[in-house]
């Protein structure tokens, strides 16, 4: 049985219906088409898919989407502002912190 649930998700407020059993990680991604929070280990081990919840990061993967109900989601699309990249996403530009950029996304919403 699907349950609807309201997420604010860089800025802009979502009413999504979904199964108790999806992961915020999906529901980002596959929903929401914000494929910046990347699906990795999927047991919360390696950190790709870290979102800042509430201000604190956490591992999308771990959190259901329905226990996300009500609370403000903020993904590396959103981290940049209208005057550009966030500064810790121009220093990982600048300093080649990128590597292939699969975990990028979860380093610097981690840091």
């Amino acid at each position: 049985m699907k349950h609807t649930i309201q997420l604010t998700v860089n800025g802009i407020c979502h009413d999504l219906l979904v199964e108790p059993s999806r992961t915020l990680a999906q529901v980002i991604r596959q929903d929401l088409g914000l494929t910046g929070t990347k699906q990795g280990c999927e047991v919360g081990d390696c950190g790709a898919c870290t979102v800042i919840l509430n201000g604190k990061p956490v591992n999308s993967c771990l959190v259901l989407a329905v226990e996300a109900n009500g609370h403000t989601v903020t993904t590396i699309e959103g981290l940049a502002g209208r005057e550009g990249l966030h500064p810790l996403q121009s220093a990982f530009v600048t300093e080649g912190a990128i590597q292939c950029g699969f975990c990028t996304s979860g380093m610097i919403l981690s840091a």
